[in-house]
């Protein structure tokens, strides 16, 4: 966390860019003719979309630095588990990334003072407990993903803005054409991104939230048995050749 704080990089893309995307937003809001900034899509989709790009980075910058320093292969062999390590390393990150919500809600609140009386606020903490987790569970799997393929390190850059349209950060997902729908559908983030957009604006419809929360979850439960799978590959790699850098 001391890292993450200190890191001017990092809190760039945990404060810098959603600032960049909320503020865009609002200008095309007001250029569409809309007075007041959508409170969903400009304020808290531009904090999502911080926290997605400071997930994405900080899962490859940890296995990165793990082998450039040359730890990867101890930290492999350890008692402790590379999937107990990353699992506590992601969590790290989500917290940091958690920060760009923060910071969309409460300007969304004070700054401009939207409302929130129409909100299901209780919903809207579920479906966000469940974002943080789905948001955990592809972390994990992005971390040990980088450890089994070294290669895959140079792809991260791909995977920020795909996912960002894919799950509808920042506009209705139904907006997207359906082959992107069906895409998206395999990603526990729009699940719950979803349930918890239709939460703040007043959705109290349960079995329409249950259904999302729950492919939400059953999501994220498949990316971390996938994980778990990936860890006992590199394990496997690794006491065949007995180092990971060639990878």
């Amino acid at each position: 966390m001391m890292v993450r704080t200190l890191n001017f990089y990092s809190l760039s893309l945990l404060v810098l860019q959603p600032l960049t995307f909320s503020l865009v937003g609002m200008l095309l809001s007001r250029a569409a003719g809309r007075p007041m900034p959508d409170l969903v899509y400009n304020i808290i989709g531009g904090g999502v979309m911080g926290m997605w790009s400071g997930i994405v980075f900080t899962s490859s910058w940890d296995i990165r630095g793990d082998r450039y320093t040359g730890v990867l292969e101890l930290i492999v062999v350890s008692p402790t588990s590379l999937f107990t390590l990353n699992m506590i390393r992601s969590f790290t990150n989500v917290l940091s990334g958690f920060f760009s919500m923060v910071l969309a809600f409460l300007a969304a609140v004070f700054m401009y003072d939207l409302p929130l009386n129409e909100a299901n606020l209780p919903a809207a903490l579920v479906s966000l407990l469940l974002l943080l987790f789905s948001t955990w569970s592809i972390s994990i799997f992005l971390s040990v993903f980088f450890a089994a393929s070294r290669i895959s390190g140079h792809f991260v850059e791909y995977l920020e803005m795909p996912v960002a349209i894919l799950c509808g950060f920042m506009y209705p997902i139904r907006i997207l054409p359906g082959w992107m729908k069906t895409v998206s559908s395999f990603i526990p983030i729009r699940w719950s991104l979803e349930a918890m957009n239709e939460s703040l604006l007043g959705l109290a419809n349960l079995p329409y939230l249950l259904g999302h929360w729950g492919l939400a979850l059953l999501l994220s439960f498949a990316f971390i048995a996938v994980t778990f799978l990936m860890q006992k590959k590199v394990n496997d790699i690794i006491r065949v050749n007995g180092e990971l850098s060639a990878i």
